[in-house]
């Protein structure tokens, strides 16, 4: 939906049934529903608590690192009757937005970006009965949710590069063929992002790709410097086996390389890992990839999430 007035925010509820409406800014109120002042809780900054151990006779503590919390938002709306339909319709109609099963979007739009929380109801609907809705035509809802993925996302920002060259065989002089490129990699964001990438293979096997994992001077696991220019060498791929890579280490409920063949590739990483997250406030920088054993026209995609902790701001 386009904003009306630039200097408004625009909030917009997009519901697990595709519904979408809008709550605060240019257009509240048409479809029934008004954000209420204080119905909006635990939607601001990205929910974090550090962690701090002490032995014995320390005097202090020794920082241990963050931990990143769900959110608990809490959403209040008026809902009012409007021309065409009765409360009851509006309220049935809010109802519809939300699951304790599947997620919830919360748009914001403040002219400068477009960011959306994942929600999910956390327990049953209060409404305000002081008064009958019926007779009114009006009550307040309060929907209290939950927001295992805490983060505001923007679209991803992806790039792409092709082989333009043949790499199958060897060369003069005996070794593999080899292209090499390069993509670019960003990261605007306060906080590290883990990128994600596609390799797509050739018709036939022996594809074989050679990606950056550069530590960035990240200390995480102690190899700042010997990682500065860290490549994951991956395995052979299969004819027609393209993959998809999280580089995320604490990835939630798969492995971090899946082949769309559904093969154990993970068994034919031999141990390896992508280790290093993109830092923050990385500036557009290009990053060298290359290739083996593949037609011309093979090629890959990475893409840059944009996880945010707050709905607007903090843009590098």
């Amino acid at each position: 939906m386009a904003r009306l007035h630039e200097d408004e925010t625009l909030v917009e509820i997009e519901g697990v049934n595709g519904d979408v409406v809008t709550i605060s800014g240019p257009g509240q109120g048409k479809e029934g529903f008004e954000l209420l002042a204080g119905g909006w809780q635990d939607l601001y900054d990205i929910p974090f608590t550090t962690i701090y151990t002490q032995h014995a006779f320390e005097q202090g503590a020794t920082y241990n690192g963050m931990r990143i919390e769900r959110r608990l938002p809490l959403i209040k709306v008026l809902a009012n009757a409007t021309r065409s339909q009765k409360w009851k319709v509006v309220d049935e109609r809010w109802a519809e937005l939300w699951s304790p099963l599947a997620d919830t979007k919360l748009w914001v739009d403040d002219g400068d970006s477009r960011r959306h929380l994942l929600i999910r109801q956390l327990e049953h609907m209060r409404v305000d009965l002081q008064y009958d809705p019926n007779g009114e035509q009006s009550t307040v809802i309060e929907t209290p949710g939950v927001s295992g993925n805490p983060w505001w996302w923007e679209p991803s920002v992806f790039d792409t590069w092709v082989s333009p060259v043949s790499t199958i065989g060897v060369d003069e002089y005996g070794d593999p063929k080899t292209a090499i490129g390069t993509v670019t990699v960003s990261n605007p964001t306060p906080y590290p992002i883990w990128v994600k990438w596609r390799l797509q293979a050739g018709p036939s096997a022996g594809t074989k790709w050679h990606l950056p994992d550069f530590s960035w001077g990240n200390k995480a696991h102690r190899r700042a410097v010997e990682d500065a220019t860290r490549v994951i060498h991956m395995p052979a791929l299969l004819a027609n086996e393209h993959i998809d890579i999280d580089t995320d280490e604490l990835v939630k409920g798969r492995p971090q390389v899946v082949s769309t063949l559904d093969t154990q590739i993970y068994l034919r990483m031999e141990g390896k890992t992508f280790m290093y997250p993109l830092p923050p406030r990385l500036d557009p920088v290009e990053v060298p990839v290359a290739v083996q054993g593949a037609p011309a026209g093979v090629g890959l995609r990475v893409e840059c999430p944009r996880p945010w902790p707050r709905p607007w701001g903090q843009r590098r």
